[in-house]
């Protein structure tokens, strides 16, 4: 970063003007304004809650057969599915709350850098030679504001990749995979649950009280 020979024709502008010039440029790349933090891109807490809600939701107790079980291993994926965004959720935030604190302390350290630089600039006497003396104290403003540029671009370079990579973990957990029900099984859930002889519980059930309601009217023809 050189200001001083972009922006310095001669002795027409001086070389803290010059200076000053350049530090606004790298001050105008870090923004305005609070940066913005991650909590708006936490909702962890709501998706454990749902996790918590979908892991009681299980068959285990009430409900037995091919059926359960395949409801059960979907169930125990949409748990785990949840689970994780809420993990990836936390991750975001993190990092996006990193990028916002990579982004403050930018702005501190270039803020530091010009006040030292114009506190510096003070000490030196007016007179035919104090822009030349003020080459060394300009200089070394500029270094180090173009240190400070290029430590937070690497960071936020760093964090913008870790960002990335959770944008294929939420797309791979689109991907999830379901139970596959058995063509035995009917899709209508509990009321519909096979023991693989073709009748549904509620089938056998049906069928047990016409037979015993059949022996109560022979009974009674007796």
């Amino acid at each position: 970063m050189d200001g001083l020979s972009s922006l310095h024709d001669g002795w027409d502008v001086s070389v803290l003007d010059a200076f000053l010039a350049t530090w606004s440029q790298a001050r105008r790349t870090f923004g305005s304004g609070a940066p913005q933090t991650g909590e708006v891109f936490d909702n962890s807490g709501s998706l454990r809650r749902l996790q918590s809600t979908v892991q009681t939701a299980t068959p285990a107790g009430h409900w037995t057969g091919g059926a359960a079980t395949a409801y059960g291993g979907a169930n125990t994926e949409h748990g785990r599915v949840i689970g994780a965004l809420g993990g990836l959720d936390q991750r975001l935030s993190a990092h996006v709350t990193e990028s916002a604190q990579v982004v403050a302390t930018g702005r501190r350290n270039l803020d530091a850098i010009r006040q030292w630089v114009l506190s510096a600039a003070q000490s030196v006497p007016p007179g035919p030679n104090r822009e030349q003396m003020l080459m060394p104290i300009v200089s070394k403003g500029l270094a180090r504001v173009s240190e400070v540029v290029g430590a937070s671009n690497g960071q936020l370079n760093t964090i913008g990749g870790k960002i990335s990579l959770l944008g294929t973990e939420y797309t791979a957990l689109g991907d999830q995979k379901f139970a596959p029900a058995s063509d035995n099984e009917s899709e209508d859930g509990p009321e519909g649950k096979d023991d693989g002889d073709g009748q549904g519980e509620d089938d056998k059930d049906k069928k047990k009280g016409d037979d015993e309601r059949r022996r109560d009217i022979d009974d009674a023809a007796d």
